[in-house]
């Protein structure tokens, strides 16, 4: 059986409170991981904000490679 490398582009929305929408941005680009929020309580407290949720808004591959 084959095995290919596969190319994913997701698009999250994300729920957040922050002071400003500029620090919003930037909080959710820091700390949103792979499986989720990624931040610590300690994080949160620090830069006063929290993630409400993640919404998975769109999940396509856009190319696969086989591997020999």
């Amino acid at each position: 059986m084959p095995t290919f490398d596969v190319f994913l582009a997701r698009t999250y929305k994300v729920r957040i409170r922050a002071a400003d929408a500029f620090t919003a941005e930037r909080l959710a680009e820091e700390f949103v991981g792979d499986v989720g929020d990624a931040s610590t309580k300690e994080q949160r407290a620090e830069q006063q904000f929290h993630i409400l949720d993640i919404e998975t808004t769109d999940n396509s591959a856009f190319d696969a490679i086989e591997l020999e």
